[in-house]
């Protein structure tokens, strides 16, 4: 009865406050998180992982939710069920989806779906002594699947590593590795993602033409007045000047900062991983990489971190 009074309670407060109370109530919830005042859940078994957060407007009500580092359930989206969720690294749960966990979802790392999506693992209602389907089954979501806005998919569905639903996929059956999936069940489209990597010794060019696009945008959207010099990108950050640059491995260097132990902070292209420094310059240009290309770094220190 005490956990879910502090569970209730924490929907009223902001983070830290409200990470306070979920920790009251049993949960592991790791450092830099984010809970929006608004977020109901009601879960026996919570476990959030570094980064991670949760928008405004989120109910949960599962048995076991799980969230992994840097990963986000969006605005408004509501999960419940009496099994359980499970959210890899750098996931994104788009705002008003609606998950239905009567039997386990699983989001393997660096897979999302868009707003308003629809995932049920069940799918009854009309009496089956009439001969009417019941289905209850698990949906797995491999790593690096892109759901695209509004799409549904039901019970039972494995969506294979790389694969992409078009906006208003209908989905009922499993996907194989690397599809692009278009239409509903009676005219359902799978055709081969041909996917064009960054080769890696273009990562270099690639970085640099990454943080010229940045200054630009930050340029116009921010009315900053930022330069570029012979590759490095000067930013004025709290009177401080801050240079920031690319080497030919594709590594971004943020050359004015040390972390703690005295290493440079930098976001690598080539592995996405990170230092584990929470310096705001780093901080912004990660949002920027996340929004418009995608990428997410995580520090292989905590690799094996355990929540």
């Amino acid at each position: 009865m005490l956990k879910i009074f502090f569970q209730v309670l924490a929907f009223f407060f902001m983070s830290p406050i409200n990470i306070w109370l979920h920790r009251l109530a049993g949960a592991k919830i790791g450092r830099y998180t984010s809970i929006h005042p608004g977020v109901l859940i009601m879960v026996k078994n919570l476990h959030i992982a570094d980064g991670a957060s949760i928008k405004f407007g989120a109910m949960i009500n599962v048995r076991t939710l799980k969230i992994g580092r840097k990963s986000t359930i969006g605005f408004m989206t509501l999960i419940k069920g009496i099994s359980d969720l499970v959210i890899g690294d750098a996931c994104v749960i788009g705002a008003r989806n609606m998950i239905n966990c009567e039997k386990p979802i699983i989001f393997e790392n660096y897979s999302g779906s868009g707003p308003g999506c629809y995932l049920y693992s069940h799918g009854s209602f009309l009496p089956v002594t009439e001969g009417y389907r019941s289905s209850f089954a698990r949906i797995v979501v491999k790593e690096k699947v892109w759901i695209q806005m509004n799409c549904k998919i039901g019970p039972g569905v494995t969506i294979e590593t790389g694969s992409v639903l078009l906006p208003g996929t209908v989905l009922l059956e499993n996907v194989e590795p690397k599809r692009l999936v278009a239409g509903d069940p009676g005219k359902l489209l799978k055709i081969p993602l041909l996917l064009q990597p960054v080769k890696k010794e273009d990562l270099g060019t690639f970085a640099n033409d990454i943080l010229r696009e940045y200054c630009q945008w930050s340029d116009e959207y921010k009315e900053t007045h930022w330069q570029i010099n012979n590759d490095s990108l000067r930013i004025k950050h709290r009177g401080k000047i801050i240079d920031v640059s690319a080497d030919n491995s594709g590594k971004i260097l943020i050359s004015s900062k040390k972390n703690k132990k005295g290493e440079e902070v930098f976001l690598n292209l080539a592995d996405l991983s990170t230092d584990e420094s929470r310096h705001p310059v780093k901080l912004e240009l990660e949002e920027y990489l996340r929004l418009h290309y995608g990428l997410v770094f995580l520090t292989k220190t905590e690799v094996n971190r355990k929540y």
